[in-house]
């Protein structure tokens, strides 16, 4: 088990590297490498912009990570512990800052932040889902979505008490808007990710190795889109090894090693198991803390969905690393880092045993 003040430090760099990320990553979301690489030199995209602006992907992770501490607060102190419903909830007090320009007078938790109220070209699937008064039940949830909305706001479950609490809150959270097994599958998998890493201090191969067993379980492809990325990472690292030898004896280097062409072969990301097994292969070829950055580049600079893949890396590497791999120039530039930074404080203090101020997530 981690010790309490890692708990914390990984909670907050698994929320602020998924919004470093998701802020890298947007302004090219739905362009081409061809064009990335046309707009931005061959390097592609290398840093945020200033000021880096999140999307609807951090905006709605922060509302996940309420939801679930109003959940854990009132189950410690009420008794009461329905953590799916107090993330609806978290969802639908998100809408009110997409329909809204600023606060109301008498708002509370995120909701009192004026920050919040920007419109970041949300998921019509999301918006669809939340125009309901009640979270869907079982035998009615959108079973058509699949997109990796689902996937990129389940971190926050990874800091459940134990890592099957984890799995099973990034599916249901998930499903709130995304029923089809491609989205909640991969949600699941990520908080598991994240518990095993930030909580559990496995190694990233050995958790990514449990995730894909636990996943097998509920939906295959997940599984075998993360076994694929563990392929090819390993195939990339060894031939970038082989290079490094070729150099050091005086050879010519052989060819290959990480690179976009095998992000682009895992998928664009748009479907919740392509994005996580992106992020899966960035994180595992660019596992050292120093990597951080290279591997969120890895993740952006490809024909897909590029913020919410580089988010998911983020959050990867956050959770393994802590806040010390964060570039302080990035994060100076951060939108609502404040906020990120104190919210990942509070869930990993969730785990540590830590104190918190815990009346801040009273929000009903």
């Amino acid at each position: 088990m981690a010790t309490a003040t890692t708990v914390v430090d990984r909670a907050a760099g698994c929320l602020l590297g998924g919004a470093l990320g998701d802020a890298l990553g947007a302004p090219v979301e739905f362009h081409q490498l061809a064009e990335i690489r046309r707009r931005h030199g061959q390097d592609g995209v290398t840093e945020p912009p200033k000021p880096a602006l999140i999307s609807d992907d951090t905006q709605l992770t922060l509302f996940t990570a309420e939801g679930y501490l109003s959940a854990w607060v009132r189950g410690k102190h009420l008794q009461i512990w329905d953590p799916a419903r107090e993330v609806w909830s978290g969802y639908r007090r998100w809408l009110r800052t997409q329909q809204r320009k600023r606060p109301e007078r008498d708002a509370v938790g995120l909701l009192a932040d004026p920050r919040l109220y920007a419109r970041r070209a949300p998921g019509l699937a999301c918006l669809r889902a939340l125009s309901s008064a009640e979270p869907p039940t079982q035998g009615e949830q959108y079973q058509r979505a699949n997109g990796c909305s689902g996937v990129v706001r389940a971190a926050p479950a990874g800091f459940a008490p134990t890592g099957e609490l984890a799995y099973e809150m990034g599916c249901e959270f998930a499903a709130l808007t995304h029923g089809h097994p491609a989205a909640w599958a991969p949600a699941g998998a990520l908080a598991l990710l994240v518990h095993l890493v930030a909580v559990r201090r496995r190694s990233l191969p050995d958790a990514v190795d449990q995730v894909t067993g636990r996943v097998l379980r509920d939906h295959p492809d997940t599984a075998e889109s993360l076994a694929s990325a563990v392929r090819l990472a390993e195939r990339d690292l060894g031939a970038a090894r082989a290079s490094l030898e070729a150099r050091a004896f005086g050879r010519a280097p052989t060819e290959g090693g990480p690179g976009a062409e095998s992000v682009m072969g895992l998928g664009p990301g748009w479907v919740g198991s392509q994005a996580l097994a992106i992020a899966v292969y960035s994180a595992l070829t660019h596992r050292r803390a120093a990597q951080f950055p290279d591997a969120l580049r890895l993740a952006v600079n490809h024909s897909g969905d590029s913020d919410s893949t580089a988010s998911l890396t983020g959050n990867i590497l956050g959770a393994l690393h802590g806040t010390a791999v964060l570039p302080r120039p990035w994060l100076a530039r951060l939108e609502l880092a404040d906020v990120i930074e104190r919210v990942g404080h509070d869930l990993g203090a969730t785990c540590a045993g830590d104190t918190f101020e815990e009346q801040r997530y009273l929000v009903a």
